[in-house]
């Protein structure tokens, strides 16, 4: 057996602090959401678990949107239009793909921290839907 074929079998170790951080944050936030719904503003309970679980859900689906590139040919522009204006020296990058690439490499090595507000948006949803039923009966 090669050293090569062992190397290839260790798995990186996970780094959970992000997630557990953002899924506290998460939490206090939706948590807060369901308090300024349901006591403040006199709503039902099911009101305040189902705007936290939009909130959160959403807040997911536009983190994941642009961690996965979508905004980035809008910020090669402004980033090619400032340069191009405000700067005397030669661009970054000599064209779109090039910063594709860097911005590539930049985030697969940030964690998937919308995973932990989808989870946590999720369990907010899964409590509107409880309390739902509950108040049907």
């Amino acid at each position: 057996m090669s050293l090569e074929s062992t190397d290839k079998n260790i798995k990186p170790k996970i780094n959970w602090k992000p997630y557990i951080i953002s899924g506290i944050i998460s939490l206090l936030f939706g948590t807060f959401i369901f308090i300024l719904f349901a006591v403040i503003l006199k709503r039902s309970p099911v009101d305040g678990t189902a705007y936290a679980s939009i909130i959160l859900i959403s807040f997911a689906g536009l983190i994941w949107v642009t961690r996965e590139g979508f905004f980035d040919i809008f910020s090669y522009g402004f980033r090619q239009l400032g340069s191009s204006i405000f700067s005397k020296k030669a661009n970054e990058y000599n064209d779109f793909s090039t910063y594709k690439n860097h911005k590539y490499e930049i985030r697969e090595k940030r964690p998937k921290i919308y995973l932990s507000l989808l989870i946590v948006g999720g369990l907010f949803l899964l409590a509107t839907i409880i309390l739902a039923l509950i108040y049907k009966l």
